[in-house]
């Protein structure tokens, strides 16, 4: 009997074991996608740094943005004016 036990509890202990290095694995996919995250979110917000630095000065990047901004602008965005922020002397090219 303590040969059929035995067995149980090594399949028993490799589970457990192996439910361990499965939450480690999640964890470190979890950190990595994070990681990520926050490198993307870098980069946008530096871009986006880079486009409104230069916005004024380049005329092909402020037709860009007037065509393709309105598309993103939520409700809130219009209502705060980030718009006329950008273009003081223009309107909205889409509503």
């Amino acid at each position: 009997m303590s040969q059929n036990r035995h067995p149980d509890d090594r399949i028993k202990k490799l589970a457990e074991k192996k439910a361990q290095i499965d939450a480690q694995i999640a964890a470190l996919d979890a950190r990595r996608r994070l990681s990520q995250k926050k490198d993307e979110d870098r980069i946008k917000w530096l871009l986006g740094t880079l486009v409104f630095d230069r916005l004024s000065a380049e005329p092909a990047l402020q037709s860009i943005v007037r065509r393709d901004l309105p598309d993103r602008l939520t409700q809130r965005d219009r209502d705060r004016g980030l718009w006329q922020i950008l273009f003081p002397d223009a309107q909205e090219d889409r509503s």
